[in-house]
């Protein structure tokens, strides 16, 4: 199971902060709601990278600059997506 007595991963809380979304949106304002790579423009298939990695570089977390828009199939092509980031670690 994965349940943890209700703890909640800090990443996932701040995923679903205010200002998490605030900075998504901007990304997505300025990549005008298309992705960089390919440029697809289905909402429902874009998310927002960060190009350095959410996880090991926390004070660029809300820096717009260090995000992109991608469609979902160019996001997984990145090599920091997932678990791929993990090598920033070492």
């Amino acid at each position: 199971s994965g349940w943890k007595g209700g703890v909640t991963p800090i990443h996932q809380i701040i995923r679903h902060s205010f200002p998490y979304q605030e900075w998504r949106r901007a990304v997505y304002e300025r990549d005008n709601y298309a992705c960089v790579e390919c440029g697809d423009d289905r909402g429902g298939n874009l998310e927002a990278d960060h190009i350095k990695p959410f996880a090991y570089f926390p004070d660029l977390r809300f820096d717009v600059n260090n995000g992109r828009t991608l469609c979902h199939d160019c996001h997984t092509k990145t090599p920091t997506y997932g678990r791929k980031a993990d090598a920033y670690a070492i």
